[in-house]
């Protein structure tokens, strides 16, 4: 059995063999960590110690962002080759997105389920609506990508650079719940 401690200065948790001089977090000494019965079974902590969902979001992320300043790049730099480039930087990107999404969202979810063994607070609730709207959004992005008519309409690459700003949006606002809810389950 593990033998956990928590920094009373931050609420950083790890365990006592772990443990350095100081706290890897916020620098405190040693002596400022208290014993600390951690919440979650050993075998619910085993998969939540692995971290998928907090890596995976990352992806989808990055990519709303990278789609939507490549979509301004791609509207405000004069035709050229660099710029067709950008274009085809963009059109991949946006043919993959969704499969990111669907991998952060069912990581998520089992995020949750383990974490705090249910879907239905607030906060995940939003999380799942946003999360739905985020790759549906995808896939509109993937549509758009994937339609010959995409490299040539003026239409439908402000469509592009509005729906890129929206996935941008919802993946901060996943990110600043996502946030709220580990603050909620580590206090500190």
């Amino acid at each position: 059995m593990d033998d956990f401690v928590r920094c009373k200065a931050c609420g950083y948790i790890t365990t006592r063999k772990r443990l350095g001089t100081v706290c890897p977090a916020c620098g405190v000494p040693a002596k400022m960590f208290e014993a600390y019965k951690h919440p979650l079974s050993a075998a619910r902590r085993i998969p939540l110690d692995l971290h998928t969902h907090p890596v995976a979001v990352h992806f989808p992320q990055a990519f709303c962002l990278i789609l939507f300043l490549l979509s301004l790049a791609v509207a405000m730099l004069p035709e050229h080759h660099f710029v067709r480039d950008l274009y085809s930087t963009q059109k991949v990107l946006a043919l993959i997105l969704p499969f990111f999404v669907l991998l952060s969202f069912a990581t998520g979810l089992y995020d949750a389920k383990l974490r705090f063994r249910k879907w239905t607070t607030p906060f995940l609730q939003k999380k799942i609506f946003l999360g739905g709207l985020l790759f549906f959004i995808s896939l509109a992005l993937f549509g758009l990508a994937a339609s010959e008519q995409s490299a040539h309409s003026a239409v439908i690459r402000i469509l592009f650079t509005l729906l890129a700003a929206g996935a941008s949006f919802c993946g901060g606002l996943l990110g600043w719940i996502g946030g709220r809810l580990l603050n909620a389950k580590f206090p500190g």
